[in-house]
């Protein structure tokens, strides 16, 4: 595996992405009850995302939990735009299985692979969300 130490790769967590059965009772419950912030989203089929704090949360609606493949649950890592194309490149090196193949969906890239355990993880453009503070 390439030496990496010293040098940031990740920078922070983006997201946690959660499948929903029923997007209608989490957004009630998770908005409704809870008091999160929802976000603009683009595109990508049916769900939302969500502000909680300087955090989010992402949900994908789903027929079953959970569904390979899309709307997986996973952890989403920030990588910087600069960053992003040498780490998927050391990945491939180190034949870190890709479960998603990276995409640009019009704002950010990501890519989805599996860690040693087999958890989903994302790597993506999308950066955390600006403090409240600081955008006070």
């Amino acid at each position: 595996m390439p030496e990496t130490a010293g040098k940031p790769r990740v920078r922070s967590y983006s997201h946690v992405g959660v499948a929903t059965t029923d997007l209608d009772a989490a957004r009630a419950f998770y908005i409704g009850l809870l008091g999160f912030e929802e976000l603009p989203r683009p595109d990508l089929g049916p769900g939302m995302w969500l502000r909680v704090g300087d955090l989010q949360l992402h949900f994908v609606q789903t027929d079953d939990m959970p569904t390979p493949g899309g709307g997986l649950p996973h952890i989403a890592l920030y990588v910087a735009d600069a960053d992003f194309d040498p780490l998927v490149a050391d990945l491939r090196a180190a034949e870190v299985p890709f479960l998603i193949e990276p995409f640009h969906n019009g704002e950010v890239w990501a890519a989805f692979v599996s860690d040693p355990a087999g958890n989903f993880v994302e790597l993506t453009t999308l950066g955390p969300l600006p403090s409240r503070e600081a955008s006070a």
